[in-house]
């Protein structure tokens, strides 16, 4: 009984959370081209209360970790920038740009934020959690090469430095990153797996991977792996341990 009683109390005290990810959204990724310049995307209100969001677009940028780099931009037009859905209530969204397409991929990112509830007179007293989707669009360029390869870039020690580069005028999405201490014989003596993420056209993202020393020591060359869609592309380095 008293432990029933302070269970009670420990959920009377904490914080409310409000605000979860009561949002669906179809699709999860746009796609345009000079034949067609907008595109739908329709929201969904799952969960029980009336939700209101505001659009913003953003220009697509990456630096080399692949951290995003984003900045506001009016080359998309969102219709409408704001609106209000009710408890299972269905909007269509319209996505579109004047852009003409150009010899690389175009990339942005439509964020679609919740915004807090000014009819909440208990707010206050809570924690909100709102919610916040970004939507990848991609204004395809006016000739599609997918092409990538892979540089290694420094051997120090039991660390490897390589770089994924997308030479194509579309993005890369590697299924698949990793790095690997082959034997002179083809034992594989390590294997890592690396965080895959988008290489937007023309760019690249650099990886490091730290390696066991023992089997630094005892291999022939490292490979490094990257798996996408059409297929993989590696590169190969001899005494992988030992700086260049």
């Amino acid at each position: 009984m008293i432990m029933r009683r302070a269970a009670l109390l420990a959920a009377l005290l904490a914080p409310a959370i409000v605000g979860a990810a009561d949002l669906e959204l179809a699709p999860t990724s746009i796609e345009l081209s000079n034949a067609a310049r907008t595109a739908i995307v329709t929201l969904r209100n799952a969960g029980g209360t009336p939700m209101r969001y505001q659009l913003r677009a953003y220009a697509w940028a990456q630096k080399d970790d692949g951290e995003m780099q984003l900045t506001p931009t009016r080359d998309l037009v969102l219709f409408p920038p704001l609106l209000e859905l009710a408890p299972g209530e269905t909007r269509n969204v319209r996505v579109g740009t004047r852009v003409a397409p150009g010899d690389a991929e175009r990339t942005w990112r439509v964020f679609i934020e919740e915004m807090p509830r000014g009819d909440d007179s208990a707010a206050a007293a809570r924690v909100q959690v709102l919610t916040r989707i970004g939507v990848p669009v991609f204004l395809a360029p006016a000739r599609r090469i997918a092409r990538g390869e892979i540089a290694f870039l420094q051997r120090t020690g039991s660390r490897i430095r390589f770089a994924v580069r997308n030479t194509g005028t579309v993005r890369l999405r590697p299924t698949a990153i990793t790095v690997a201490l082959v034997a002179a014989g083809g034992e594989r003596l390590a294997e890592k797996a690396l965080d895959a993420w988008y290489v937007l056209a023309g760019g690249e993202r650099v990886y490091e991977a730290d390696v066991p020393a023992d089997a630094c020591a005892r291999s022939a060359e490292a490979v490094a792996t990257a798996s996408l869609e059409g297929g993989a592309i590696e590169a190969r380095v001899a005494d992988p341990c030992r700086a260049p």
